[in-house]
């Protein structure tokens, strides 16, 4: 362990850090992103969002100081971070991230379209299946209450020596009588 780093790792961990922050940066795009695909709207949410980027932001940092500085809380490190994500979100932020809210919005209206198109062929076929089951439901109930055209038990044997034809359908009382 070095009490007096030197002016090369100064530099160095000066620049990674400077990286670091540009990083972080490009992350709290991502993390905006995130939520603009979310909830469709930019300003939803900030807080949620900003609370999640900065414990992202505490646990890139309290790494990057672990590895790199020793565990040594460095005043320049905190420095270089400010400056790199100062100068992603005033060089590349707006041209990163209003395309890409673009695209999203392309993609949600794309996406919308095939939905809806499939939820009308959906309640198309639905509701043609409901019509054949109507229909299906009016004839089957038709067919099964005229009972005079459906045949029970022809042959009804009432007496063991005598055997009486029988037409269950038939509600006139007549019973034929054949000879055995």
């Amino acid at each position: 362990m070095q009490y007096m780093p030197s002016l090369a790792f100064q530099a160095v961990c000066f620049m990674y850090s400077a990286g670091l922050g540009f990083t972080l940066g490009i992350i709290y795009d991502l993390i905006r992103m995130l939520f603009y695909l979310l909830t469709g709207s930019d300003k939803k949410l900030t807080v949620v969002r900003d609370i999640i980027y900065s414990i992202v932001c505490l646990v890139a940092t309290f790494l990057f100081l672990l590895v790199m500085c020793d565990g040594q809380l460095i005043t320049y490190v905190f420095v270089a971070e400010g400056i790199g994500t100062y100068v992603y979100f005033y060089s590349l932020s707006d041209s990163v991230f209003l395309p890409a809210k673009k695209t999203i919005n392309a993609f949600k209206r794309l996406f919308l379209r095939v939905k809806s198109f499939f939820y009308l062929r959906k309640t198309k076929f639905l509701f043609f299946m409901q019509k054949i089951f109507q229909k299906l439901h009016k004839i089957t109930k038709k067919h099964l209450h005229i009972r005079h055209t459906i045949v029970y038990n022809f042959f009804v044997n009432l007496c063991p020596k005598k055997l009486f034809l029988k037409n269950r359908g038939d509600d006139d009382g007549k019973r034929e009588k054949t000879e055995t």
